[in-house]
């Protein structure tokens, strides 16, 4: 496998901005280690690796229609390679995370974090992502487990308000939306390979609208999050950026509605406002 296919076959990029949103969860939750950072940072993005890898290893049907141009349907790397990468990605981030807790870098309840992520994640990857409606609540769950993880890694019992939890709910809420508008784009693929979405069972209509609901609920929901980091350092810099974020959201729901040849667009937008804020 050349890097070029182990880059596109990980999806490293997604593994990196997840990696930095669970760093930015522990500092929010009061953690300054820079150790812990460290472990943290490796062992999100090695399970995000794991994730992305074997999810390609088992979709590799829809993405012949899909995605024509991945590096499993173009030959670039082949399914031994595939396992072989997901298996050392996902022992070298267990092995990290129980390496930060015997140090007293991280706290134990990352671990139970951790292995939810990956048990969850490959569940879907295995089977689930066939089950109408379960397959999307599995990828927001596992999607904004990020946020949990940065939490519990610095405080085995954190206060019930707090500003993680509030970004996990809004975390879940956004990526469903956007899960269910993937749903639609991918209906020819999903069809062929009995993958039961939203979209191909009552309709790409529906799942739009759907998708908006949801995207629109985590948008009002949102403003709670000024509320609680408003008196923080970072929480003028916060502030903008979800106020900034939900404008594009609506936008974006709105253009949706409006037409739904823009649900490429919308799937994007969503992903790259949801992650960079």
């Amino acid at each position: 496998m050349d890097l070029r296919a182990f880059i596109r076959l990980s999806r490293i990029e997604h593994g990196v901005l997840t990696s930095l949103i669970v760093i930015a969860s522990y500092v929010t939750a009061g953690g300054r280690n820079a150790i812990a950072m460290v472990l943290l940072f490796l062992s999100s993005l090695l399970t995000e690796i794991f994730l992305f890898a074997t999810n390609d290893i088992y979709n590799i049907e829809e993405d012949r229609i899909n995605r024509p141009d991945a590096p499993l349907v173009r030959g670039e790397a082949s399914i031994s390679e595939a396992w072989a990468l997901s298996l050392i990605s996902v022992i070298i981030a267990v092995a990290l995370n129980i390496l930060g807790v015997v140090l007293h870098y991280l706290m134990v309840w990352s671990i139970l974090i951790l292995i939810t992520a990956i048990v969850l994640g490959f569940s879907y990857n295995y089977g689930l992502k066939r089950v109408v409606i379960v397959n999307n609540v599995f990828v927001a769950i596992t999607s904004s487990l990020t946020f949990l993880y940065g939490l519990y890694a610095t405080s085995s019992t954190p206060p019930t308000l707090n500003l993680p939890y509030l970004l996990f709910t809004v975390s879940f809420l956004a990526t469903m939306g956007r899960e269910l508008v993937k749903g639609a784009i991918d209906v020819a693929g999903d069809v062929r390979a009995g993958v039961r979405t939203v979209a191909n069972v009552y309709g790409v209509k529906t799942a739009l609208i759907t998708a908006v609901v949801f995207t629109l609920a985590a948008v009002l929901i949102s403003p709670l999050i000024i509320i609680l980091a408003i008196r923080e350092v970072y929480g003028l810099a916060l502030s903008m950026g979800v106020a900034m974020t939900d404008g594009l959201l609506t936008y974006i729901c709105v253009r949706l509605l409006r037409n739904a040849n823009y649900m490429g667009r919308f799937r994007s937008l969503s992903l790259w406002l949801w992650q960079s804020r």
